[in-house]
């Protein structure tokens, strides 16, 4: 894997399943059946990768994926069993894949001080800047059109973190 940090696709995959149970329970066809190729990819990505990272950014890929799936699966149940409202179910939803979404989107700048002391963007992988900045860009001018804070707000912040990861790609290119 070299430079790769792996610490976005660890996050990927159940911020993908996160945006999609929120997309279900908007009732929202856009959000739910683009984001069924996305888990579906996301989850192939981070099984295909993860046979591959070595040592201590594997243990920590894995303790990520774990302690995400484990704080996600316990909203889920106590949204279900405590019986709140669809309006408060909706509205937690939006914020947990909010949240998670910015740290997807802001995780590839975890390499940012490595970045900028080795003039190398290497850590940072070009295909998933590309992917980050056209797609927020596309879902912040979906959610301003349907008025849903938790589809432009984070994807607002993501597409700023994104060209923040492009300007480093074009400042420092990989080595």
């Amino acid at each position: 894997l070299g430079d790769l940090n792996p610490i976005p696709l660890a996050i990927m995959a159940i911020s993908s399943v996160c945006w999609l149970v929120y997309g279900l329970s908007i009732q929202d066809p856009y959000v739910t059946l683009s984001n069924v190729p996305g888990c579906i990819a996301s989850i192939w990505y981070i099984t295909a990768v993860l046979p591959l990272v070595k040592g201590d950014q594997l243990k920590n890929t894995q303790n990520i994926v774990v302690a995400l799936s484990a704080i996600t699966i316990n909203l889920w149940t106590y949204l279900s069993l405590t019986h709140k409202s669809i309006v408060k179910v909706r509205s937690a939803l939006g914020l947990f894949a909010s949240a998670l979404f910015i740290v997807l989107s802001a995780s590839p700048l975890s390499t940012i001080k490595t970045v900028l002391s080795t003039r190398n963007s290497g850590s940072i992988l070009t295909p998933l800047t590309f992917a980050q900045v056209t797609n927020t860009a596309l879902w912040s001018a979906y959610g301003l059109a349907i008025k849903d804070k938790f589809v432009y707000g984070p994807n607002l912040t993501g597409l700023g973190f994104g060209l923040v990861q492009l300007v480093l790609k074009l400042s420092f290119p990989s080595k």
